[in-house]
């Protein structure tokens, strides 16, 4: 339920809370704006805070964790998706190491993921959850306080878990327990869940948007807001109705933006130096009529990770026969590196061991890549507009074009590979590999054969 802000007032008991628990807090060094105060000060155990990008919700992440963090045996639990994610820089995490690491009495123990408080055995943890699986590491522990950083990006089923985990146990002191969900909307099972639960069901939910905070630079974001498709930006301004429609996420225009013309990609072969080529494939062991295809995207990446493509290939076939088809391929294109998608959970390890075994002559590259199909197009989108990632002239991107403003294709039909998404996918999978959501990237010098 959307919280009307209009129609709330601080009690003299929530000031009195605020100061002593925050303004006279030593390790939070900011001062709540005044919807944060609300949401602090709200009585429910269970709240969602949410909007657009850019509204602070970091910040009130880290100034929940520490906001009891005086308190003898106090336990607070931080998560994201990833561990990459926790530990990013502007993360929840960050702030907190930034804002206790000149207390001595404040530890912070990365082998044990946790910031401890040696004056009053107060803890902070940060971990992750990636997998269903993975809420099974939670299963008999207690926190005082969960706080789920960009809650949409988790499956419903551990939402829903970590109810479980706010507990007191013995030991540990009665404190008012509460679970905050922090997130965007986005278009994954975590963002339906907190939709019905909380946008539109019982549960308070407190929105905030960059115009909010006092503390960023409007103008600056509004800039950034134009880089985005349209299905990223909706997300990133907090629309919780949004629905991705086909023409949302790739347009015409902005493929023809970042179209380079033969002759000037000869240009750039021989007065520009060359990092890697690369064929990302997008695989598909066909079984029926309108199953997906196999694409791989031919490119070369240019100093600067510059990634431009030049040519794709596809086909529908069974396996045994696909598998044959790509290695022709990989032998007759030996100078190109082979990157493909890495799939998660158990299952995506046995699919890894099959093709890594399968095309071990050819060394392939396994990127990890975003579960959401849509988060992973919005990013190359960003990659596209900033010159990152361009489409040299040919037959093919004419096919590429057709498949890309349908996306995301839903409605299959026989033999009009336009209805599908490999295309697209064999694209973003270059973006993916060149700008990985944690830091590095994957180029690396080919071995040798």
């Amino acid at each position: 339920m959307k919280v009307d802000y209009t129609k709330l007032s601080l009690t003299s008991e929530d000031w009195q809370i605020i100061q002593d628990s925050i303004a006279n807090n030593p390790f939070i060094p900011i001062k709540p704006y005044a919807k944060q105060l609300y949401a602090i000060c709200d009585k429910h155990k269970r709240k969602l805070i949410g909007g657009s990008a850019y509204s602070g919700k970091s910040i009130l992440g880290a100034v929940l964790a520490l906001q009891h963090f005086k308190a003898k045996n106090y336990r607070c639990l931080i998560l994201r998706s990833t561990y990459d994610n926790v530990i990013a820089t502007g993360g929840i995490v960050d702030y907190i190491d930034e804002w206790t690491k000149e207390f001595p009495n404040v530890e912070h123990n990365q082998s044990k993921r946790c910031f401890i408080n040696h004056d009053t055995n107060a803890k902070i943890y940060y971990s992750y959850m990636l997998l269903e699986k993975d809420k099974e590491k939670f299963k008999s522990r207690a926190y005082h306080r969960i706080i789920v950083d960009e809650a949409s990006e988790f499956f419903k089923v551990n939402l829903q878990f970590l109810n479980r985990s706010l507990r007191g146990t013995k030991g540990l002191m009665k404190f008012p327990l509460s679970l905050y969900y922090i997130s965007n909307p986005a278009d994954a099972d975590g963002s339906t869940y907190l939709k019905e639960r909380f946008v539109e069901g019982p549960y308070p939910f407190f929105e905030m948007n960059f115009w909010d905070n006092p503390y960023i630079d409007r103008e600056d974001y509004l800039e950034s807001l134009q880089e985005l498709s349209k299905a990223d930006y909706q997300y990133q301004i907090g629309n919780w109705d949004y629905e991705v429609t086909a023409g949302d996420i790739f347009d015409y225009d902005l493929i023809d933006d970042a179209t380079i013309s033969k002759q000037e990609y000869d240009e750039y072969l021989t007065e520009w130096e060359i990092l890697q080529q690369v064929i990302t494939w997008d695989i598909a062991a066909t079984e029926s009529k309108t199953a997906d295809y196999t694409v791989g995207s031919f490119s070369t990446v240019f100093k600067g990770k510059i990634g431009m493509i030049h040519d794709q290939k596809s086909t529908q076939k069974r396996p045994g026969k696909l598998e044959t088809y790509m290695s022709r391929i990989m032998e007759v294109n030996s100078e190109y590196d082979n990157w493909i998608e890495k799939q998660p959970a158990a299952a995506g390890k046995i699919v890894k061991n099959y093709w890594q075994n399968e095309f071990k002559e050819y060394n392939p590259t396994f990127i990890p890549v975003p579960k959401s199909k849509i988060m992973r197009a919005s990013r190359a989108v960003r990659g596209i507009k900033t010159g990152k990632i361009l489409f040299v002239k040919g037959k093919w991107l004419k096919e590429f074009k057709k498949q890309a403003v349908k996306f995301p294709s839903e409605n299959i039909v026989v033999n009009d590979e336009s209805t599908h998404n490999d295309r697209v996918d064999s694209v973003t999978l270059l973006h993916e590999g060149l700008y990985p959501q944690k830091r590095g990237t994957v180029l690396r010098k080919r071995k040798s054969r």
